[in-house]
């Protein structure tokens, strides 16, 4: 069996990917429903308290789904890819793959990639059923704005299993990775709120399907997009380099 094979096996028999198709899946599904009915919903619990509501638009069911899949979701993904990144965790375990790989690349590459598109997989299928739902209950959208702001979002979810990826570099234990990939995604947003970073930094990318739906042009992610590529690139050389330099 091959690295590669080996990493696929691990994400179905431990039934991790139940939990990333979950995470996503759930807002999907949920998210337009309660955009749709909100309304009703308040009318229903407010004890006589008047709540003024605007009727939804198609936007909005799937900013919920964005909402939602961009903080749950996204913690899935992060504490998924780093139990399987943090290739030193165990150490026996890892001197029997270290001195059987070509190098250590070859032991980051499957997992990264397996965990990227099993994260970009989960989000696509939960931006889809929300695409279905929000479309039944409230309206349509640009087909051209979902498909790119997918795109946008993939990328950025790929950015975010190359953060956990240099995460585990810095830090041997799969809990201290997730510590620290979620500092960096926290912060960034952080970043993003100066007014001269904010077209730059990578969490841009979250809201970019909300954006494009509601009528932002591709242009406007441009620059966030390519830092996020650049930025993705650079964290699995550290990665590389971090992982090999570490003594077991």
């Amino acid at each position: 069996m091959t690295l590669w094979q080996m990493e696929w096996a691990r994400l179905f028999r431990t039934r991790r990917w139940i939990a990333l198709a979950a995470g996503f899946m759930f807002f999907g599904l949920i998210g337009p429903i309660v955009t749709r009915y909100q309304r009703e919903l308040f009318k229903s619990l407010g004890g006589g308290i008047k709540v003024i509501i605007p009727v939804p638009t198609p936007p909005d069911g799937i900013a919920s789904y964005v909402k939602n899949a961009s903080q749950i979701g996204l913690v899935v993904l992060v504490v998924v890819a780093a139990a399987s990144l943090a290739i030193d965790a165990k150490p026996e375990w890892s001197s029997f793959l270290r001195t059987r790989a070509r190098s250590t690349w070859s032991l980051i590459a499957p997992r990264f990639a397996v965990n990227a598109v099993a994260g970009v997989v989960a989000f696509i299928v939960g931006a889809l059923a929300a695409w279905y739902e929000t479309a039944v209950l409230i309206g349509g959208v640009s087909v051209g704005a979902m498909v790119l702001g997918i795109v946008y979002g993939a990328l950025y979810l790929a950015f975010v299993v190359a953060v956990v990826a240099f995460a585990t570099g810095l830090t041997r234990s799969t809990v201290g990775a997730i510590g620290v990939a979620l500092v960096v995604l926290v912060l960034l947003p952080l970043l993003g709120s100066v007014p001269v970073f904010e077209p730059w930094v990578p969490s841009r990318l979250v809201g970019a399907l909300d954006g494009l739906v509601r009528g932002a042009s591709a242009a406007d992610y441009s620059r966030s997009a390519a830092v996020t590529v650049a930025l993705s690139v650079a964290a699995l050389w550290g990665t590389a380099r971090l992982t090999a330099r570490r003594e077991l």
